[in-house]
C-alpha cells in the first residue's frame, strides 16, 4: 500500500470526483475527461482521483470516449485532515488577485483561511460556496497534491477573529519584527493595503498579538498573506 500510494502520488494528472467510494469503476465528468484528453492518456494509464475531503483512489483508465471516460479504482486511500491548528485570516483581495493567494496557499499547506472584513477593505462580501471560488480550490490541489482542499470560512470581522482564537496570534505589520513566526502560532492576521485601521491596531495589540513584518516595502494583501504563509511553514520546520 505505502509504495503504491507514493507511485501514484507523483502521477502526472489529478482528477477531481465528487466522491471516492470503493474499488471499482468511475465516470470522469466532462471536464476532467477533456484534460485525459488534452494530456493524450491512453487506456491503461495511471492517475490519481480525489475529492477533497481527505480520500484519494489510485485508478487506471479503462475506456476513453467522446461521451464518456471510465476510469477503474484500484485502491482508496483516507487521509486524515492536517491538523495545525493555525489559521490564516486576510482583507480579501481584488478579482484574480483573490485566485493567485488562493493558489499560492494551497500549495503551502495552509489548511484554513478566514476572510476578513476591516475597516478599510475594499472588498466585504465572499460566498464560500460560490462555484468559482471552488474551482479554483479544486485546481489548487490538483497543482499541490493534496488531498484535503483549503477550508474558506465566511467572512467576520477583527473582533469575532479575535475572541474566538486561543494561542499566540501574528499581525501583518510593517513596522514589526522579521523573520519567522512562533511555532505554536494559532492565528496570522493580514490587512488591505491600506494597513489596519488605527483602531483596529489598538484592538490587536490589546489581545496581545504581536506585528511581524514580511519585507521592507508595503505588500499587497496577497503578497503579505503568502509570506506569511511561508513564515508559519519555517517556523513549523525550524
Amino acid at each position: 500500500m505505502r509504495n503504491a500510494w507514493r507511485r501514484f502520488r507523483v502521477s502526472e494528472l489529478w482528477a477531481h470526483v465528487e466522491e471516492v467510494d470503493s474499488i471499482g469503476a468511475v465516470s470522469l465528468s466532462a471536464e476532467e475527461a477533456r484534460h485525459v484528453a488534452t494530456r493524450r492518456l491512453r487506456v491503461g494509464s495511471e492517475i490519481v482521483l480525489f475529492d477533497g475531503r481527505g480520500r484519494v483512489a489510485g485508478a487506471r483508465l479503462r475506456s476513453i470516449a467522446r461521451r464518456e471516460t471510465v476510469v477503474e479504482i484500484e485502491e482508496v486511500r483516507e487521509v486524515p485532515r492536517p491538523d495545525s491548528g493555525f489559521v490564516l485570516a486576510s482583507a480579501i483581495p481584488k478579482g484574480d488577485r483573490l485566485s493567485t493567494m488562493l493558489q499560492m496557499l494551497s500549495q503551502l499547506g495552509i489548511g484554513t483561511w478566514q476572510p476578513l472584513v476591516l475597516d478599510d477593505s475594499a472588498v466585504r462580501r465572499l460566498d464560500p460556496g460560490a462555484s468559482r471560488l471552488r474551482r479554483i480550490l479544486i485546481e489548487s490541489c490538483k497543482v499541490a497534491r493534496r488531498a484535503w482542499s483549503l477550508d474558506v470560512r465566511a467572512p467576520i470581522d477583527l473582533g469575532v477573529a479575535l475572541d474566538s482564537t486561543v494561542g499566540p496570534i501574528f499581525f501583518g505589520d510593517r513596522e514589526g519584527e522579521g523573520g519567522p513566526l512562533d511555532s505554536e502560532a494559532t492565528l496570522l492576521l493580514i490587512g488591505p493595503e491600506a494597513g489596519f485601521s488605527e483602531a483596529e491596531h489598538r484592538r490587536l495589540l490589546e489581545a496581545g498579538a504581536l506585528p511581524r513584518s514580511f519585507a521592507t516595502h508595503n505588500l499587497r494583501i496577497e503578497t503579505a498573506a503568502i509570506a506569511g504563509a511561508v513564515a508559519h511553514q519555517i517556523a513549523r520546520q525550524t
